[in-house]
């Protein structure tokens, strides 16, 4: 008669290892982040373009944090995933994007080049959390004016 050896449990107790080493280190598969906010200042002045301007903060390799620029005063937030949670500690990448409607054209108010983090020169370095970070550009702030498309006040 032969006598059956049980089944290996090498494998199970080696993807149980594996899971248990996972699991903990996962945090909803997010990265840490710390709260920041700030302001926007142009010509050492703060950002007050009487329109929202939105700032981008790129980290490399994860999701970008992002926030509303107050069109009075040039404050922000940054949000990742959740409103306000921050961003991924480092130094990174920022851009500034500043535009109002003119007619049915969307137009930068601020030199282009801020509108793209590569292009933009501005780098910010988040190693803790912080309601001070403070972005500079220089201007001009460009003034637009909308053109009205008929002189008839009941048509836009």
């Amino acid at each position: 008669m032969t006598q059956r050896c049980a089944p290996s449990r090498l494998p199970v107790l080696l993807l149980l290892i594996v899971v248990s080493l996972v699991i903990p280190g996962c945090g909803k598969g997010r990265p840490r982040l710390v709260k920041v906010s700030g302001q926007v200042f142009i010509d050492g002045q703060p950002l007050a373009a009487g329109v929202p301007g939105f700032i981008r903060v790129v980290p490399e390799g994860t999701r970008a944090a992002t926030g509303q620029i107050d069109p009075q005063t040039g404050k922000f937030t940054l949000t990742t995933f959740e409103e306000g949670d921050g961003c991924v500690p480092g130094t990174h990448k920022v851009a500034i994007i500043l535009n109002a409607m003119v007619g049915q054209e969307s137009v930068s108010l601020i030199d282009e080049k801020y509108a793209d983090p590569e292009t933009s020169g501005l780098t910010v370095t988040i190693d803790k959390p912080t309601d001070s970070l403070r972005i500079d550009i220089s201007g001009p702030l460009k003034k637009v004016q909308a053109t009205p498309i008929s002189d008839d006040p009941n048509k836009f």
